[in-house]
């Protein structure tokens, strides 16, 4: 698709669809400052201050955009939600220079998502060498427990050079 093209398809949005391509286009500028990838940026994925130092939280607002025909939040977000901030939390608390992957996850769901924000708690279970295993849970804003995760990631250490 052409840039011009792509002018002529926004033009014909409707103000629902428009506020879409708006989300977008702020996380691609945001991606800019922050380098945190699209994804995050674009849930609007938020680091939170921690009550404990040994938690990690971070937050997201709900929006039209995650809700699934039910008017919840799609289950598939919530996971991705808790897997950002226990890989986060792993990144920014462990390691400035390593990065993280999942090599799995367990997700059990407690109760829909729904209300204005979800908040994800996460923290390290247990570490061995490059192993660790995490843990986290999300509430929303009334306070209640929406998921519980747990997740074990490999640590990719970076060489100082």
């Amino acid at each position: 698709m052409t840039k011009q093209e792509v002018i002529k398809a926004i033009e014909g949005l409707s103000e629902r669809e428009l506020k879409a391509i708006i989300q977008t286009l702020n996380a691609l500028s945001i991606m800019k400052e922050n380098r945190y990838p699209f994804l995050g940026n674009f849930l609007g994925v938020t680091e939170e201050k921690s009550e404990q130092p040994d938690e990690f939280v971070c937050s997201m607002p709900i929006s039209r955009q995650i809700l699934n025909p039910y008017r919840i939040v799609y289950g598939g977000i919530t996971a991705t939600l808790a897997d950002m901030a226990m890989g986060w939390m792993l990144e920014k608390r462990i390691s400035d220079k390593d990065k993280f992957v999942t090599l799995e996850m367990n997700v059990r769901y407690h109760k829909a998502g729904t209300g204005k924000k979800l908040t994800a708690t996460a923290r390290v279970i247990h570490q061995a060498q490059d192993i660790w295993q995490m843990a986290c849970h999300v509430h929303n804003d009334r306070g209640e427990l929406i998921v519980t995760a747990t997740g074990t990631f490999l640590q990719l250490r970076r060489n100082k050079d």
